[in-house]
């Protein structure tokens, strides 16, 4: 059985819906702690699909950007599952 975590080491996160006929905004907030507890290789799992939201999303550190693709691309492969490389492409809200 895992240890409970502190209530700081969580990562919050709500659904924001969206009057204006986009899709909801997912937002994340990363208390210190909780990035804290990222970095020995721990990670924080979300699955939203248990309330009607088909994400399932997974938080993890790397010491840098390099560090952080070698494990997606890692993960991809041993997945069989093709990437779509849009680092450069702009995401935000």
């Amino acid at each position: 059985m895992s240890k409970k975590r502190n209530i700081e080491e969580n990562v919050v996160f709500c659904i924001a819906p969206s009057d204006d006929g986009k899709p909801p905004v997912l937002m994340i907030g990363m208390p210190e702690l909780a990035w804290e507890y990222m970095k020995d290789g721990l990670t924080h799992t979300f699955d939203l699909t248990g309330i009607g939201v088909p994400v399932r999303m997974m938080l993890f550190r790397g010491k840098d950007h390099g560090a952080v693709m070698t494990e997606i691309e890692s993960a991809a492969k041993a997945a069989g599952i093709p990437l779509l490389d849009e680092r450069r492409r702009d995401f935000s809200i």
